[in-house]
């Protein structure tokens, strides 16, 4: 069955109005007269997209293709035989477990889709989500699982996931709210669930990691001064100035530089800022 959904680039639940948006900018973009050589694969492709719209820009035709489509992923998600090492899972049966991993995500049952998605892997070693969901849904559910992991307090799962996205997201201009919302994320896990609990020297590391999310300036700022406090308790009391010096630079009224200077004072007497 034509995932008419995948064809439109949305998921599931969205409203019929971000279904016809979809649809107006996918006719424009796979238009046969701008396609020249491949007109005859552009009208393809936009005839697909057309007869997916009619399907689901209308409320009934959509209810029945959704309880349609329902009971193939309840059909094909049932529980399985182990398979033999050497057998190859179809592909087909790998987009059907993707989509209930998503779709999961999606309604908040967490626990059963970080169950589903572990299983998948062990699986399928290597299994690349990207092939099977769209791009927009590829990223939706890499992003659901980072933040089901980061509730989970599996941290160092969630940082490599919202770290991908970041890294897959790079020209996504059209959601750059999610990319920022990402970087914070990044930030507040390596700050205040990893560096604060963490000796000196491994917490420098996570600090220079959000220094290279280019953050805000206040931001950085803050960053800059929680390195510097690292180097004093270290004992590096140049470094901690270095960067102390630098936290201020990009927020003269920092809050909590007074008290660092002052302890900066008792082993530099001489130190200027």
């Amino acid at each position: 069955m034509v995932n008419y959904y995948n064809i439109l680039e949305v998921h599931q639940e969205v409203s019929i109005e971000e279904i016809k948006c979809s649809f107006r900018t996918l006719i424009k973009k796979y238009h046969p007269d701008i396609h020249g050589s491949n007109k005859l694969w552009a009208e393809s492709k936009t005839k697909i997209i057309i007869q997916a719209y009619k399907t689901l820009s209308d409320t009934t035709s959509r209810e029945q293709y959704d309880r349609k489509y329902r009971h193939i992923l309840q059909t094909n998600g049932r529980p399985r035989p182990a398979k033999k090492a050497d057998t190859t899972e179809s592909t087909d049966n790998i987009q059907a477990r993707v989509r209930i991993i998503f779709v999961g995500l999606l309604n908040g049952h967490t626990r059963n889709a970080i169950e589903n998605y572990e299983n998948l892997l062990k699986d399928c070693v290597d299994i690349d989500l990207f092939l099977h969901l769209n791009n927009r849904d590829f990223i939706d559910c890499k992003f659901l699982l980072a933040e089901a992991y980061e509730k989970l307090e599996k941290y160092d799962i969630a940082i490599d996931l919202y770290e991908f996205i970041l890294e897959k997201g790079k020209g996504l201009t059209h959601r750059r709210h999610l990319i920022y919302e990402i970087k914070e994320r990044i930030r507040n896990i390596y700050c205040r669930n990893l560096a604060r609990y963490a000796a000196p020297e491994k917490a420098l590391g996570y600090y220079e990691k959000v220094l290279k999310l280019d953050l805000y300036k206040n931001e950085n700022a803050f960053i800059y001064k929680k390195i510097a406090e690292c180097y004093l308790e270290l004992e590096k009391y140049e470094k901690a100035l270095h960067h102390l010096n630098i936290a201020l630079s990009l927020k003269p009224n920092l809050q909590g530089a007074n008290k660092l200077k002052a302890k900066l004072k008792q082993h530099m007497p001489n130190f200027t800022i």
